[in-house]
């Protein structure tokens, strides 16, 4: 009994240790921030974006103005009811006289109208068939079509700017993170120059004075300047990119880079990448359509100037039931009838002037529209050009002071080696730090600057149209 019971509790521990472990290691997972890509935050943002949603809200009221334009070439029918109060009556009679000099007949009729109110009730209905128009109907769907394209157009636009502003919130967080790196790396440099100074000085050295830590002070107080600024930086960046993700307030992530890429990306011909920007640029698409769309509207405006041509049903019913019907010819029982019909018939406006003015308003608008897509033609080749000189510049210059950030580090260890060997000055020690910090610095800056240049490029040869994450 005593090995079954000591058996017994063995299981017992295992299982209480067992479960303690998994619940450990579910804590952790729960604990550990999600490593996300650029891609993957792209993705998040496209599908989360409050933008993009009110840009695919502009395409549904666009496609039913759409609906409604085609519609306006079908029948359409107006329905009115009524009901109300009425003197309750029979049907009246008509009595004829005559003057016994003359010979002459007078007839008159004579009411039947009861003390009592009744009630009435009348249903007028009118269907009503266009037949033609003068293009009134379908310059307007051709408008309403043009209206859809237009603000899928502008939806891609849309689009394009959430993934340039992901790009931007990413490489400046990781820029920031880079920079507190050498920040901690400028920072051990000086606190190791620091004490190579307070050792000689307490060996009262000649090679050191105290205005070497005084100066030593002074470069530290930049690095921590720098830091607080990198810290500033990638705090920021990291809460707009996690709005723009639309991760909520209690989560958290981290990126799966530490640095940014320092590999170059071969550019092609800069006026391929213009013909490519003006080729596929959702804006100049989008003032294409506006332009075919407006000049609809203007047809469409002459349209109104003349008449609309339409068949029609008419029907009306009513009745009363404390009143008789009276059936004549010439006179309507507006409160006991069954009438219909189908009639031609013709609609025309006419205005001293409102209508002309409406046409050369919207010739206005047309010719403002095609102004506008002149100046998108002349300035988006200019944009395409900055940016990608602003690439070739950011290479050139990131490549170069990364080579002497390196040769800097060199000369700090020499600088160092000399010191301690009382051939070199503190001086020595203290410009090479500082030109390293400055080195690595500019490396950083023309880092950031040549991958948010090539975001910039590829947005504006709408590149993002292409771009599926």
């Amino acid at each position: 009994m005593k090995a079954v019971r000591n058996d017994s509790m063995k299981l017992l521990m295992a299982m209480l240790l067992t479960g303690f472990a998994v619940g450990l290691s579910g804590s952790a997972a729960a604990d550990e921030k999600a490593a996300l890509g650029l891609d993957q935050l792209i993705q998040m943002a496209l599908e989360s974006s409050p933008e993009l949603q009110g840009a695919e809200q502009d395409m549904v009221a666009a496609k039913a103005d759409l609906s409604q334009a085609k519609a306006g070439q079908w029948a359409q029918m107006d329905v009115t009811g009524i009901v109300g109060p009425v003197w309750d009556a029979k049907t009246p009679y008509v009595v004829v006289t005559s003057t016994p000099l003359s010979g002459v007949y007078v007839g008159s009729i004579m009411d039947r109208d009861e003390d009592t109110i009744g009630v009435f009730g009348r249903l007028e209905l009118m269907i009503t068939q266009p037949l033609f128009t003068f293009g009134k109907i379908s310059h307007r769907q051709e408008a309403a079509a043009y209206g859809v394209d237009v603000k899928r157009s502008a939806r891609d636009k849309k689009r394009g700017d959430v993934i340039l502003k992901v790009k931007e919130y990413y490489f400046g967080l990781v820029v920031a993170q880079q920079g507190l790196k050498a920040a901690d790396d400028t920072d051990a440099f000086i606190q190791d120059a620091r004490k190579r100074i307070q050792r000689l000085l307490e060996l009262r050295s000649t090679n050191v004075q105290e205005a070497d830590l005084y100066r030593l002070a002074a470069f530290e107080a930049d690095v921590k300047q720098f830091k607080a600024k990198a810290e500033s930086g990638a705090r920021v960046a990291y809460l707009a990119l996690k709005q723009t993700v639309g991760y909520a307030a209690n989560q958290d992530f981290r990126l799966d880079a530490k640095e940014l890429p320092k590999d170059s990306r071969a550019l092609g011909n800069q006026e391929e990448y213009v013909q490519t920007a003006l080729a596929r640029r959702p804006e100049l698409e989008q003032l294409q359509k506006g332009i075919a769309a407006q000049r609809s509207m203007v047809e469409a405006a002459k349209a109104d100037l003349y008449p609309s041509i339409f068949a029609a049903g008419i029907g009306s019913f009513a009745g009363a039931p404390g009143r008789e019907y009276w059936s004549n010819t010439y006179f309507r029982d507006e409160f006991n009838h069954v009438e219909g019909g189908v009639v031609l018939g013709a609609q025309w406006h006419f205005d001293l002037g409102i209508g002309q003015a409406k046409v050369s308003k919207a010739k206005a608008e047309h010719q403002k529209l095609i102004h506008t897509k002149d100046y998108a033609e002349r300035n988006i080749p200019v944009e395409v050009t900055k940016y990608y000189q602003d690439a070739m510049q950011a290479e050139t210059s990131f490549k170069a002071y990364e080579k002497a950030a390196v040769g800097a580090r060199k000369w700090i260890v020499s600088a160092f080696t000399n010191f301690d060997m009382g051939v070199g000055t503190a001086r020595d020690m203290f410009d090479a730090i500082d030109r390293y910090g400055k080195n690595q610095g500019e490396y950083l800056v023309n880092l950031y600057n040549y991958h948010v240049a090539l975001a910039n490029l590829s947005h504006a040869v709408a590149e993002y149209r292409s771009y599926n994450p």
